[in-house]
C-alpha cells in the first residue's frame, strides 16, 4: 500500500495495514505507547501495537472473542448472524459496546468457505451453522478431483464476510483492532468430507487430498486478500489439524503446510499481519511457523514441544504474540472469580515484556452467560 493509500485510510478513520508501517517505525510507536501507558490509559490500537512489538502496554490487551454470544444483546437470530453482513455487524459492534475488548476477530463459523464450494449447510435457530454431515459433498476419495476454485464474485458467504470486514473496518476505525479469518484448506475439506474420513485419506491418498487443497487454496488466497483490501490489518489462518489429536506433524507439513504458506504470503503481500488460530491439543507451533512465518498465535493448549507456559514464552515469545488461552470449559462451568484467577496466572507468565493478548482458547461459547467475558475484561484491567 502506497503513502497516498495509507493517508486516505487515515483520513477516513481507518487504521492502515500494520505491515505497511515499517518495522522501525512500529517499534518507535510501540515504545512511545509503552512509555505513555505508565502514566495514562492507552487506546486499544496503541495497546495491541505495543503488545505485538513486544513492549509492555498499560495493561495486557484482551480479546473476549464474544462473537455470536453477543446475539443475546441484540436479539439477532443465528441464521441472520451467519448469512447477513449487516446483522453480523450489529452483533460484533454490540460485543465491543457492551462487553469491551481491544481486538475482535470476524469469525462467523467454520462452514463459510465450504458452503461456497457447494457443501449443504444447516442453519439452526439457536446454534452455530454447520455442514449437513449426513450429506457430505465429498463422498469418496474420487470426490477430491471434483473440487474446483470458486471465484470470490461467484461466492455467497465469503463475499458476505468480506462485506462484514468493510462495515466493521469503517465502524471501528481506530477504536478497536479488527481481524479477518480464513479456514485453512484441510479445514475446508473436513467440512465437505468429515474429519475422520479426511484424516484417513491424508494417510492413504495424500496426492488426491493435495489436488483438492490446491484448488481450495486458489480461492482462499483471493478471499484472504479481499479481507485485507476491506480494511483488515491482520488475518488469521485456522490450521486446526496441525496438532497432535489430528495429523502427524510430518503429514501436516507435507499436505497443508505449503498451501498455508501461500495464503500467509498473500496476506503479507497486502501489508497485513499473519495470524494462526489452532485450538487443537499439542499443536505444532514449530511446523506452523516454518510454513506461515506468522506474527500472532491464537491457541487453546500448549504446543507439543513445551511442557509449561514459561517454556513456551522462552521458546517462542520473541517471535510470536500469544493470543489465548483461557479454557472454554472454564468459561462455561467456572465462576467469574475462577476465570479471573486463571487469567491472572497467564498474565503473570505470558504478559511480561509484551507479546500477549488475553483471550479464550477458542471462540467464546455462544449460548452461555456473558459473565465470564466480563471477568476476562476485569482481569486484564486489574
Amino acid at each position: 500500500m502506497g503513502t497516498a493509500a495509507i493517508w486516505k485510510r487515515l483520513v477516513m478513520g481507518q487504521a492502515p495495514p500494520v505491515g505497511d508501517i515499517p518495522g522501525p517505525v512500529q517499534d518507535v510507536l510501540a515504545t512511545l505507547a509503552s512509555a505513555r501507558g505508565k502514566f495514562s490509559r492507552l487506546t486499544s490500537l496503541e495497546r495491541v501495537l505495543a503488545a505485538t512489538r513486544h513492549k509492555e502496554p498499560d495493561q495486557v490487551p484482551v480479546a473476549p472473542l464474544v462473537n455470536a454470544a453477543a446475539r443475546r444483546i441484540t436479539g439477532v437470530s443465528f441464521p441472520d448472524y451467519s448469512q447477513k453482513a449487516e446483522k453480523a455487524a450489529e452483533v460484533f459492534t454490540a460485543s465491543v459496546d457492551f462487553v469491551g475488548g481491544d481486538f475482535i476477530v470476524l469469525l462467523l463459523d467454520l462452514s463459510v468457505e465450504a458452503a461456497d464450494f457447494g457443501q449443504e449447510v444447516v442453519y439452526p435457530l439457536n446454534s452455530t451453522a454447520r455442514p449437513n454431515y449426513d450429506n457430505p459433498l465429498i463422498k469418496d476419495v474420487d470426490g477430491y478431483a471434483t473440487i474446483k476454485p470458486v471465484a470470490l464474485n461467484d461466492s455467497v458467504r465469503m463475499k458476505e464476510l468480506v462485506k462484514l470486514c468493510q462495515i466493521m473496518s469503517r465502524r471501528m476505525g481506530f477504536r478497536t483492532m479488527v481481524g479477518g479469518f480464513v479456514f485453512g484448506p484441510l479445514g475446508v475439506l473436513s467440512m465437505m468430507r468429515g474429519a475422520e474420513a479426511l484424516f484417513k485419506d491424508c494417510l492413504n491418498h495424500p496426492k488426491k487430498v493435495m489436488t483438492a487443497c490446491e484448488a481450495i487454496t486458489e480461492t482462499l488466497v483471493e478471499f484472504a486478500q479481499a479481507q485485507c483490501d476491506a480494511g483488515m490489518p491482520a488475518v488469521a489462518i485456522d490450521t486446526l489439524y496441525a496438532s497432535w489429536n489430528a495429523l502427524p506433524k510430518k503429514v501436516w507439513e507435507e499436505i497443508e503446510g505449503p498451501f498455508a504458506g501461500q495464503i500467509a504470503q498473500a496476506i503479507r503481500d497486502k501489508g497485513a499481519l499473519v495470524g494462526i488460530h489452532n485450538c487443537g491439543h499439542a499443536s505444532y507451533f514449530d511446523a506452523q511457523l516454518r510454513a506461515m512465518d506468522a506474527t500472532i498465535m491464537s491457541f487453546a493448549h500448549l504446543p507439543d514441544d513445551c511442557a509449561t507456559p514459561k517454556e513456551m514464552k522462552e521458546k517462542y515469545g520473541d517471535r510470536l504474540t500469544f493470543v489465548g488461552y483461557v479454557p472454554t470449559p472454564l468459561l462455561v462451568h467456572g465462576t467469574p472469580q475462577e476465570v479471573m484467577d486463571e487469567s491472572r496466572r497467564q498474565i503473570d507468565v505470558l504478559g511480561k515484556d509484551g507479546g500477549f493478548v488475553l483471550a479464550p482458547g477458542c471462540e467464546y461459547p455462544p449460548n452461555i452467560s456473558l459473565d465470564s467475558a466480563f471477568a476476562l475484561i476485569r482481569a486484564a484491567e486489574k
